[in-house]
C-alpha cells in the first residue's frame, strides 16, 4: 500500500468537499477513485479517437471536453 499526501488551498478542499456531496462520495478516497476511473475512461476513448463530450439529445448539440492531458493524447492507428 502507498500513501499520496497532497497540499490544497482551501479553496480547492472546500471544491472537492462541493463534489463529495454533490455525488453523496463519503470518503476522499472515494472521489479520487471515482476521478481515475473517469479520466482512465477518457484516456482510452481518446486512444481509440473518440471525443469526449457532453450530448444535448434534445438539441442535438454536443460540447467536447478539453483539457490538456486529453489533447495530449494521439489516437492509435
Amino acid at each position: 500500500m502507498v500513501r499520496i499526501q497532497f497540499e490544497l488551498p482551501e479553496e480547492k478542499v472546500k471544491e472537492l468537499e462541493a463534489l463529495m456531496e454533490a455525488a453523496q462520495i463519503t470518503t476522499r478516497k472515494d472521489l479520487f477513485n471515482n476521478a481515475l476511473t473517469l479520466f482512465e475512461w477518457a484516456l482510452q476513448e481518446r486512444k481509440t479517437g473518440r471525443t469526449i463530450a457532453s450530448v444535448d439529445e434534445e438539441n442535438k448539440k454536443y460540447k467536447e471536453l478539453v483539457m490538456p492531458a486529453l489533447s495530449a493524447v494521439t489516437p492509435k492507428s
